[in-house]
Order: structure tokens, then C-alpha cells, then sequence
């Protein structure tokens, strides 16, 4: 008797996309397992996504702007980089944290999120889980320290990163499409819950 070993991963011709429920937007593939097990037995999956790579754009942009300003400093005050390193730190410090903060949101963002017929459910990078029930949601704002939208329920909150938010507002529409539609108690300053 011998063992095969076989290719591990998608097959081939499984495709890239793929749509999980009439109206919602495709999907990458087949959910993993690890994702799966915070479905509830018998609960139906309309999308999922998620974001596990840093965006370059902000962090590129961060460090432009830290560079253009180290350099108007050399330009306009040389003896700047003459002062002592203890003392020299801070102002530095100072400089560069925008593209800290750049790095900090990114990384701060990554997540996953699965779209149910009547819940959002986030998986951040840690594994931790938020199920936020589409009836219990109280409020909907921006969320400054990740970006993205932040959806407060009375027990749960859960983040939206900027690069899903379309996606995930289509796959609820699909799933609240021909339902009455009540925005009582339901704090959306901007606009996006369907």
C-alpha cells in the first residue's frame, strides 16, 4: 500500500468568485473552516470577506509627508540636527507619528466579516468574534481609529474596514430587500445601513 501525496488548497477548477445568495456579491471561494465554526448550525451564509493584507497607499503617503518635512527642516534650520539625541527624539517623534498611526490603522483593521440572512459577524485578526444581529443595530458612525464604519448594537460592535464596506452593505440590502424598513432607534449619521 502507498500513499499519494496530494496538492493542498483550492482546486483548480473551483473559480476565484463565487456568488452565495441571490443579489449578494461574490465571495473569494469557499468560507475556511476557521471562519465557518462561528456560523450557527443550519445558518445560511450570503457573503463573506475579508482583509488580511496592510494597504501601501496611506503608509507611502505617511512617509512622503515625513520625509518632505525633514527635509523643510534641513533646509530651513540646519542646526537642527545638532542638538543632542535625548532632545532630538521627541521632535522626531513628533514628525513620524502620523506614519505611525498609518501603520497602527492598517494593521488595527484587518478582519474578516461574514454576512448571514440576518446577522454581520466579525472575526478580527486574534479570532475574537462580534455577531451583531441586523434588527439590533443601534448606530452606525465612522470609526476614526481603524477606518471603516463602526455598528454598535446593545451588546456587540462591530467594524467595518473601508475596502468591505460596499460589499457588505450590498449583501445585507440583499438580505433586508422586501422587508418594511423602520430607521426607528437606529442612529445612521452616514446613511449606509440599507
Amino acid at each position: 500500500m502507498t500513499l499519494a501525496l496530494l496538492p493542498g488548497g483550492k482546486p483548480e477548477s473551483e473559480p476565484d468568485r463565487r456568488i452565495l445568495a441571490p443579489g449578494a456579491p461574490s465571495s473569494p471561494s469557499v468560507v475556511p473552516l476557521e471562519l465557518a465554526r462561528h456560523l450557527e448550525l443550519g445558518e445560511p451564509l450570503v457573503w463573506w470577506d475579508e482583509k488580511l493584507h496592510i494597504e501601501r497607499a496611506p503608509i507611502v503617503l505617511a512617509s512622503a509627508l515625513a520625509v518632505l518635512a525633514l527635509g523643510l527642516v534641513s533646509l530651513v534650520a540646519p542646526e537642527f540636527w545638532m542638538q543632542p539625541a535625548t532632545t532630538l527624539w521627541q521632535p522626531l517623534l513628533a514628525i513620524c507619528s502620523p506614519l505611525l498611526f498609518a501603520i497602527l490603522r492598517e494593521r488595527m483593521s484587518r478582519r474578516s466579516l461574514l454576512v448571514t440572512d440576518s446577522s454581520i459577524i466579525e472575526v478580527d485578526f486574534g479570532g475574537n468574534m462580534q455577531r451583531l444581529g441586523f434588527d439590533n443595530i443601534r448606530k452606525v458612525k465612522r470609526d476614526l481609529l481603524r477606518g471603516g464604519l463602526r455598528l454598535e448594537g446593545a451588546r456587540a460592535v462591530v467594524h467595518v474596514p473601508a475596502v468591505l464596506q460596499d460589499d457588505a452593505r450590498a449583501a445585507i440590502e440583499s438580505q433586508r430587500r422586501g422587508r418594511v424598513r423602520t430607521r426607528e432607534g437606529v442612529d445612521d449619521e452616514t446613511r449606509w445601513l440599507p
